[in-house]
């Protein structure tokens, strides 16, 4: 760990949990429909491929499972999901975002016009009523989607009545960092949330409230979008690892693509790719809310037995000292994770499906899976120092301003270097944390450089094991 000292490795070895592991997120497990719009969406932002494919995907969760429960191995549960997606500032998130929303969009705008017609109306009507007679009821406009999530924002949409809610922000520090989630009403909201995601009803009742403060259960999708600077105050809060919110959304936190993104106009092929899932995402978002009728969808005798399968080799990993051991929470929920991702694709292919076929359920295993890796890698990154993502940005710098065995001093760092190095004590603990794992050798002194002697002096180490 960072601060402890330690003899060098004889080869630089990567800084532990600094960056997201290079593990591309498995697109080929998406039904063709999500796989051709998240691929298209990718083209198009030349973002990395996971936040294109949570966006997706939750937008297809909204849209076709907001009135489906799902079977699972135990009882039947909402067939809607919640996603967590963490990337950098400029990695794409909101562009990713507004596309696959798009359909929804457009709802939404049809909705808030229709509902001034409404409203036209009424008041005229209102205008026309006479002394004792009853006035009519004013229009409410149907709402299910909160973009600046509170707890309050989500208790006045389900109030208008659709039935469902949809919480998506690119944004989520707002959230995480706001009223909602401060110190005296988190554990009050991340129940309510939690409450949400089981499908649970519960009573609300406060002293200005008519009624008995009955909120019925809400299918809820979730897509939350953060920076990697929120990783530490989630993933490593502990209250909200014990408390189960962050189990049960399915989180991914994708390799950058920054760097590699030439400019490049989107082909009139991706353009009618992504056009073709506004529409799709339109009326099926459309038929949702026209007709309330709730639905059951049942695994066929071959998702079983994949569930099943997936289930028991979850199971081994559980027990003490297993990998997953340390990941109960998460783990516990993997097959009813992968039951309502199924549900998601099969219903997004075929909106009559009345079941899950085998070959889904293993695509929806194969995504679980991924996003169990990247849940226990998050909670491993949340328990690093702050210290170690500096060094790792100076370790970059490095190896774009310098060549391997190349010697420098501080100067040009703490003055051209990462902003998090550039006072002196800063860069003493990132360079004592790259002479940990070898990334930094240290000179002699009086070594020159620059035509200058240095008392201290540095080389950037070759790499031979890896790149």
């Amino acid at each position: 760990p960072p601060g402890e000292k330690a003899f060098p490795p004889q080869e630089p070895t990567p800084l532990p949990f600094a960056e997201p592991p290079a593990v591309e997120f498995p697109m080929d497990c998406l039904t063709p429909k999500l796989r051709g719009a998240a691929e298209a969406i990718v083209r198009k932002t030349q973002g990395p491929a996971g936040i294109a494919a949570q966006s997706v995907l939750s937008v297809a969760s909204l849209a076709v499972a907001s009135r489906t429960k799902v079977e699972t191995l135990g009882s039947a549960s909402n067939a809607t999901a919640a996603f967590i997606t963490i990337a950098l500032s400029g990695e794409r998130k909101s562009a990713a975002d507004k596309i696959a929303k798009t359909g929804i969009d457009r709802v939404i705008m049809r909705l808030r016009e229709e509902h001034k017609v409404k409203m036209m109306a009424y008041k005229s009507a209102s205008a026309s009523v006479g002394k004792g007679e009853e006035r009519p009821s004013e229009p409410v406009c149907p709402s299910f989607l909160v973009t600046e999530p509170t707890i309050e924002g989500a208790f006045k949409t389900i109030a208008t009545g659709t039935g469902f809610l949809g919480w998506f922000t690119d944004e989520a520090a707002s959230f995480f960092g706001g009223h909602s989630m401060s110190k005296d009403q988190r554990a009050k909201t991340s129940g309510i949330m939690s409450k949400f995601w089981d499908g649970d009803y519960f009573f609300r009742p406060r002293a200005s409230q008519d009624g008995d403060g009955y909120v019925p259960p809400t299918a809820t999708t979730i897509n939350l979008m953060f920076q990697p600077t929120l990783v530490r105050d989630t993933y490593g809060d502990e209250f909200l690892i014990g408390q189960g919110l962050l189990a049960r959304m399915l989180p991914c936190w994708p390799e950058s693509n920054m760097g590699n993104r030439k400019y490049r106009r989107a082909s009139p092929e991706d353009e009618a790719a992504a056009a073709l899932f506004h529409d799709e995402i339109e009326m099926h978002l459309t038929t949702t809310l026209g007709d309330s009728t709730e639905r059951l969808l049942s695994l066929s005798e071959e998702a079983l037995v994949k569930c099943s399968e997936f289930h028991d080799k979850v199971e081994e990993t559980l027990k003490r000292g297993g990998w997953a051991a340390d990941i109960s929470g998460f783990a516990s929920k993997a097959p009813e994770h992968a039951c309502r991702l199924a549900a998601i694709m099969t219903l997004y292919e075929d909106r009559e499906a009345v079941k899950v076929s085998g070959e889904v359920m293993e695509a929806a295993c194969g995504l679980v899976k991924y996003c169990l890796r990247q849940y226990k890698y998050l909670c491993i990154a949340a328990t690093n120092e702050t210290e170690v993502a500096h060094a790792q940005s100076l370790l970059d710098w490095l190896r774009r301003n310098l060549n391997p065995g190349e010697a420098f001093a501080t100067d040009k760092i703490l003055q051209f270097g990462p902003v998090n190095t550039r006072r002196a004590k800063a860069l003493d603990r990132a360079l004592g944390i790259l002479q940990q794992y070898g990334w930094v050798g240290e000179l002699p002194s009086g070594t020159k450089i620059d035509g200058k002697k240095r008392r201290k002096a540095f080389k950037l180490e070759s790499v031979r094991s890896f790149v």
